[in-house]
């Protein structure tokens, strides 16, 4: 174990024999630090207000603030929540994640995600695999961002909005209702323009396979059709596919809306 002499650490920290503690952190409360994960200069991990979790193997970088309390005008001093992080994350500088509310419970981040500098992920999010938050993306309460999503720099995302898996929601956008898979969405409200064609080539999905993801957003995209119309025609047009149906079952889980052109 390395844990820099400035560092100031509560007596209910558990912390890996190989963990690394950078100079000036504060480790407070209930907080339990994992194999393999470095925390550099003047990190704050850890609050009175719950339980932290934080697996192996993740790197989080100066500044960085995790498990403050939820910043919930309903939510009372004395509620005790959690925030778990899995592993290979890397968390940038001055990055702030908060703590569950007596809503949720529980903020999840999963694992091989990259939140990047300045980063807000709020109370009760839910952040999958491989994503990429990038600078100054802020984050709401009960936000659901599905894996391989990217959230550019300077975006908004409001409450219980859902961004789906492999979306990309363009810098300065912001998002207010739901962003289907497999989409690009841009604009002040954001909305899907087209399928995002660069990350599903890099996901390593074959020509047919994008052809059909195609085909299924192109009638999304037709405001003429409601979204059940959508949603039948997806069913009727598209070659059956597991990314098919996890579109489908997106559409039909909505409570916020899906978000169109």
């Amino acid at each position: 174990m390395s844990i820099h002499p400035s560092v100031i650490l509560s007596d209910g920290a558990r912390i890996s024999d190989d963990a690394e503690i950078g100079p000036y952190c504060v480790i407070a409360g209930d907080v339990e630090i994992g194999p393999g994960t470095v925390v550099e200069s003047g990190a704050r991990i850890g609050s009175r207000y719950g339980r932290v979790r934080i697996g192996a193997h993740n790197h989080i970088q100066h500044g960085a603030v995790l498990g403050g309390p939820p910043q919930d005008l309903g939510y009372e001093g004395g509620a005790y929540t959690a925030l778990t992080i899995g592993s290979h994350n890397r968390i940038g500088e001055y990055a702030s994640i908060n703590l569950g509310s007596s809503k949720g419970g529980t903020t999840r981040v999963g694992d091989h995600n990259f939140i990047m500098a300045y980063a807000h992920v709020g109370h009760d999010c839910e952040i999958a695999d491989h994503v990429v938050i990038v600078n100054g993306a802020q984050l709401a309460g009960h936000v659901t961002v599905e894996h391989h999503a990217l959230v550019s720099g300077l975006t908004g995302v409001t409450q219980f909005v859902r961004l789906g898996a492999y979306s990309f929601l363009v810098a300065g956008a912001f998002a207010n209702k739901d962003i289907v898979p497999f989409a690009i969405a841009q604009g002040h409200w954001a909305a899907p323009r087209a399928v995002n064609r660069v990350g599903l080539t890099r996901a390593g999905f074959d020509a047919a396979e994008r052809r059909n993801i195609h085909n299924a957003l192109r009638h999304l995209l037709d405001r003429a059709l409601s979204i059940e119309q959508v949603a039948a025609r997806i069913a009727a047009d598209c070659a059956p596919s597991a990314q098919i149906d996890h579109l489908l079952s997106f559409i039909g889980n909505s409570k916020r809306g899906i978000a169109r052109q």
